[in-house]
């Protein structure tokens, strides 16, 4: 169906003279003849009561003859000023515009080929047309009064053949040439060349700053005043005689034809048959069209019929571009944005029909649609409960998606993907109204397309749904891991647990449960210990490994003595638990932490003895593990421990329990004699330094360790001593080594050339700590002398404190029986023992800051000697 958007309508029949031009104003309708005549009709509207269509009735008001026997080329009114303007032989006359008597005694201007009226002035004046006039070799910009003509400006160019203004800018077609001029700024823009001989050079004003061109190739060009096109062009038919704009169309007029174009689309919308059309004009939304010797009138229809007309022939795109170009032409901004999303929605049904999901998803959201009208399209998927009526007048004719697939599966399955993702757009993204229908349509597509999105949906703690029937739902599509979250999301754990061991026990199946994690997962939630040990041996049969998650990640509080007790048939999830309590809730109990370090024990010896090398990484990991508990753990029991590791090789393990008991000399005996680990000596005693709490205690671990070295093996001679290594320790640890302690050590047969490397060592840094505390000496001294000036400043400035007898202490009410004394600024006194804090008052609390801090603060208390 083509679209109609206008009537053409007659308006004189036919009249006794040429027309070459034509001008209207309101009900003023004036015509140029080919012999300087210029005829004023009055044209009335009215409504015909027999067929209620729109007629015109015209009567001749007045006439003139310019007299110059040459064609009126050009008619444009002034209405604030009541003239008309006729252009005729080249001289440009002002009438006025009832009459049609001259202003004046002749012609306004000369030499005119062609004026055209500034249809976006500058100025402010409402009584002041800007023109602009075309010249030989120029552009003349003149301002029109009631009874004259004020010249303003002159911009060279060749001879202009047709022209158009807006605001500061002239649209000129030169001889052969497309060019802008800029008025204020006396600039020009050269735009493209049109052939003369085959192309008339049509130039109209189509919005700001911008006019359509007749462009090569009977192309109707878009040109902006900065000389770029922002609009594709428009295909239009040849020999066109006159065009006109009528928002959003453009009118053609050719010998048989009236074409109607779209601004938007640029497209064909509509043909009228008109013979020997020469004329159209927009006049103030008045669309004239004239003959030689007849006018018409092209009657606009009403925007809503055209965009009803498109909806009906299903040309959504025009449909809802024309709604919104239409700027709500005839009703209120509330009416017509109720349209536009009405058409919206309207528009969207129609693509959803013909499968066009992306468009449709589209107009859906721009046109606010009630979801439950496309949910309602898809049976089974709103809640029974919901008592929904789709609106009326309905904006489609479809009764199910069914239908407007035409039963084809494949259409179908595409439309329920579209609505899961246009549903879950509006869920996540959108302004959504109504939670519960969208929730459960949801759960019900994912359900039935047995998709693992599913769970993750389900994962959000706001869903909102119809639970009876999500549950019969889920059931019926065998969904049981997605039943079970949804009654854990929903709060309800009893029924998420019990879906759940049907699930372990294979009474239901489901492939997307991943076994008894999932079970662990929803269990970890409950808060109850009851619901706890209620399903604990039930998952730890079928897997300890996943059932210790119940007690290391459980929410309710349980007593760990009865874990470990209940664990005791699961060595691995007893394992697991004791590293829970020691390492994650950093409990200090001696009897976990003695249980684990025993466990690791007795794992090592057990891979010891099994002599597998295949196992020989799981030894190495197992003993790393001891080790590490055993240097980091202060609170196991080192007794048993140590009675556990007698007889066995774990030298390295016995070594640090040993160091735990404080008997640094086996320790290091065992690594040193029987390991023959040096390395693993030397760190044993910077691990025991770092904790040690004086300075000599640091220094007798590493002479520990130097005896050691100078003393051969148990049955062995004086030769057998670890030289090297007592050598080395002497080298790089000579800070930790007293220098008379270890001389004392050496044998007196070595040479000072053994030693002298640690003898320097041990001098430099004896004479480092030699200075280091003269240095802190004389800084003490420096701030005892400070002390003592600011007590004579204090006792100069204040004078003499009087203490009387009966006197007492502001905190424990007790007399100053010894010779010293603390006094606060606010004149509080008490004893140097009651008052620690010389900042703060220990009566009133205030807080008294440093001088150096706060110059207008009170400075701390001072402490006095009788």
């Amino acid at each position: 169906m083509a679209l109609k958007a206008f009537d053409l309508v007659s308006v004189l029949g036919r009249v006794d003279l040429k027309i070459e031009c034509l001008e209207a104003s309101g009900s003023d309708l004036y015509l140029g003849s080919d012999e300087s005549m210029v005829v004023h009709y009055l044209v009335e509207e009215r409504t015909s009561e027999s067929t209620g269509k729109i007629i015109y009735s015209t009567n001749r008001m007045s006439q003139k003859n310019l007299g110059t026997k040459k064609a009126v080329t050009q008619l444009k009114t002034a209405s604030a000023l009541c003239r008309l303007m006729a252009l005729s032989d080249g001289n440009l006359y002002l009438l006025d515009s009832d009459m049609l008597n001259t202003i004046g005694s002749g012609p306004k201007i000369k030499n005119v080929t062609v004026f055209c009226v500034n249809e976006n002035p500058n100025t402010l004046d409402p009584f002041t047309v800007q023109l602009c006039v075309g010249k030989r070799r120029c552009i003349q910009f003149c301002s029109l009064h009631e009874d004259r003509v004020s010249f303003l400006r002159e911009l060279s160019t060749h001879e202009p053949v047709n022209i158009a203004m807006d605001g500061n800018y002239v649209c000129v077609a030169g001889q052969g040439q497309y060019c802008v001029f800029n008025v204020e700024a006396a600039t020009r823009q050269d735009l493209f060349p049109y052939d003369m001989a085959t192309t008339y050079p049509h130039v109209k004003r189509i919005a700001k700053e911008e006019f359509l061109l007749a462009g090569p190739g009977n192309l109707g060009m878009f040109v902006t005043a900065a000389g770029i096109s922002e609009r594709p062009p428009i295909q239009w038919s040849e020999g066109i005689t006159a065009l006109s704009y009528y928002h959003p169309y453009i009118i053609t007029v050719t010998s048989q034809f009236i074409r109607v174009y779209s601004l938007i689309d640029q497209q064909h919308k509509q043909t009228i048959n008109f013979s020997g059309g020469e004329l159209v004009g927009n006049f103030d939304g008045q669309l004239y069209v004239a003959a030689n010797s007849c006018v018409s009138c092209l009657m606009p229809q009403p925007w809503t019929m055209q965009v009803e007309a498109l909806m009906d022939s299903e040309r959504v795109e025009e449909a809802v571009e024309l709604a919104e170009h239409s700027g709500a032409v005839g009703m209120s901004q509330e009416q017509y944005q109720q349209l536009c999303r009405t058409l919206l929605q309207r528009a969207g049904f129609i693509k959803l029909a013909h499968g066009v999901f992306d468009q449709a998803q589209e107009y859906f959201l721009k046109g606010a649609v009630d979801v439950r009208e496309v949910i309602s399209l898809f049976p089974g998927l709103l809640p029974a409960a919901v008592e929904f009526t789709r609106v009326q007048p309905p904006m489609h004719h479809l009764a199910d998606i069914s239908q407007a697939m035409q039963g084809d599966q494949a259409r179908i399955k595409a439309a329920k993907t579209f609505l899961l993702s246009f549903l879950l757009h509006l869920r996540f993204q959108g302004h959504l109204t109504h939670r519960m229908e969208v929730d459960t349509a949801i759960i019900k597509l994912q359900a039935e397309g047995d998709s693992s999105d599913l769970l993750l949906f389900l994962d959000h703690s706001d869903i909102a749904c119809n639970l009876p029937e999500c549950t019969q739902w889920l059931t019926d599509h065998k969904q049981f891991s997605a039943l079970a979250k949804l009654h854990r999301v929903l709060g309800n754990l009893e029924k998420s647990l019990e879906v759940l061991t049907k699930l372990v026990r294979e009474e239901v199946t489901d492939k997307h449960f991943q076994g008894v994690k999932d079970l662990v997962d929803c269990l970890v939630l409950a808060t109850d210990t009851n619901v706890v040990w209620r399903y604990a041996d039930f998952v730890l049969d079928r897997d300890s490994s996943e059932g210790v998650r119940v007690f290391t990640e459980t929410q309710a509080a349980l007593d760990p003595s009865r874990v470990l007790h209940t664990l005791q048939r699961y060595p691995e999830a007893r394992l697991g638990f004791l590293h829970h309590l020691i390492d994650t809730k950093k409990l200090q109990d001696e009897k976990y932490h003695t249980e684990l370090v025993l466990h690791y024990v007795d794992e090592a010896v057990r891979l010891m003895d099994a002599g597998d090398a295949a196992q020989r990484d799981q030894l190495n990991e197992t003993r790393a593990k001891l080790q590490d508990l055993l240097n980091s753990s202060s609170h196991y029991q080192a007794h048993p421990v140590l009675a556990r590791l007698q007889g066995t090789n774990l030298h390295v393990e016995t070594a640090a329990v040993f160091g735990r008991l404080g008997e640094h000399e086996k320790a290091l005996s065992m690594l040193v004699h029987q390991l023959k680990d040096f390395s693993a000596a030397e760190q044993y005693c910077i691990a025991q330094s770092r904790v040690a709490t004086s300075s000599s205690a640091k220094s007798n671990i590493f002479l520990k360790l130097l005896k050691i070295y100078l003393r051969p093996p148990p049955g062995c001679s004086e030769d057998d001593i670890e030289l090297v290594p007592a050598i080395e320790l002497l080298s790089v640890h000579a800070e930790e080594l007293d220098v008379s302690s270890v001389l004392a050590l050496l044998p007196p047969t070595w040479s000072l050339a053994i030693i002298h490397h640690y003898l320097r060592a041990a001098l430099r840094n004896s004479l480092h700590q030699s200075r280091i505390k003269r240095i802190q000496q004389t800084l003490l001294r420096s701030e005892n002398l400070q002390q003592k000036f600011v007590l004579y400043k204090l006792s100069k400035d204040m004078g003499p404190i009087p203490l009387a007898a009966n006197r007492v202490c502001c905190v424990c009410n007790r007399g100053f029986t010894s010779c010293s004394f603390t006094i606060y600024p606010n004149g509080v006194m008490a004893h140097p023992s009651c008052a620690p804090n010389p900042s703060v008052c220990p009566l009133t609390g205030t807080v008294f800051q440093a001088a150096h801090n706060s110059p207008t603060s009170p400075a701390p208390a001072h402490q006095y000697r009788l």
